[in-house]
């Protein structure tokens, strides 16, 4: 039987050299199917939430082209 997904994730928030920076815990990242070279946009609405959204980079992602066989 398979465990129960986590309801809260967590994230440290650091200041790396003057920039503030956190990661975002891959079991969201795969909850809002996000793909490698997609671009999470976030966005402040007038009631103070913030809104994120994927954008899905186009093409497949990952690895080169095949071309006949070999790749490119």
């Amino acid at each position: 039987m398979r465990q129960r997904e986590e309801l809260e994730h967590q994230s440290k928030v650091i200041d790396d050299n003057g920039l503030i920076r956190s990661r975002v815990p891959c079991p969201i990242l795969k909850a809002i199917g996000a793909r490698p070279g997609d671009h999470m946009i976030f966005r402040l609405d007038n009631s103070g939430k913030v809104i994120m959204r994927v954008s899905h980079s186009r093409g497949k992602s990952g690895g080169r082209k095949l071309v006949g066989g070999k790749r490119r």
